[in-house]
């Protein structure tokens, strides 16, 4: 099922408020961003253990991901992942892509990140296609390497004849940066 598949109505309206504003923030942070240097590393790869709850259908469980990251600016990046949970019928993949914008570049560099999520077995979850916004922070404990820990929220665009499914995930992740200098 792809994104054509859907009627109009679904894809035209967001279903929670505060992931407008979200949207709106990420799309004013190119405007503000400062160019990158040239010697700046752009690529990040990440290695993620998650858990949480992708629906409320299911309890809690535990997976795995890996990730990269493309620097745009010094505090946009375009960002995909894909992860796999445990699950009855054979685990839920996942593949997202989206924005991460990074508020302060210190040791500490907190971020946001809002991506379009589609998950297979839809039978378990109760939903193939979500948006996902997280809330994280990276300590960068050397130029090149740096630990992670992101909270997520599911809002599925297809929920059936369920409204209140949602999903929550917690991410420790570990971050590479080749190049860094």
């Amino acid at each position: 099922m792809c994104l054509a598949e859907f009627a109009f109505e679904v894809n035209r309206r967001c279903k929670v408020p505060g992931v407008r504003g979200l949207l709106m923030v990420l799309l004013a942070l190119p405007a503000s961003a400062a160019p990158l240097p040239r010697d700046a590393a752009q690529l990040q790869l990440r290695l993620e253990g998650i858990f949480g709850q992708p629906t409320n259908l299911l309890g809690v469980r535990g997976g795995g991901g890996v990730g990269v990251g493309l620097r745009m600016s010094d505090q946009l990046w375009l960002v995909a992942d894909a992860a796999q949970r445990a699950a009855p019928g054979g685990g839920i993949g996942s593949l997202a892509v989206g924005l991460q914008a990074t508020l302060d570049a210190l040791p500490v560099s907190p971020y946001l990140e809002v991506t379009i999520v589609r998950l297979t077995n839809h039978d378990v979850l109760g939903y193939s296609l979500a948006t996902r916004t997280g809330l994280g922070a990276d300590w960068a404990f050397s130029r090149a390497m740096a630990l992670g820990i992101v909270v997520r929220t599911y809002t599925p665009f297809d929920p059936g004849n369920n409204p209140t499914l949602a999903g929550v995930e917690a991410a420790l992740r570990l971050v590479f940066t080749p190049g860094a200098k």
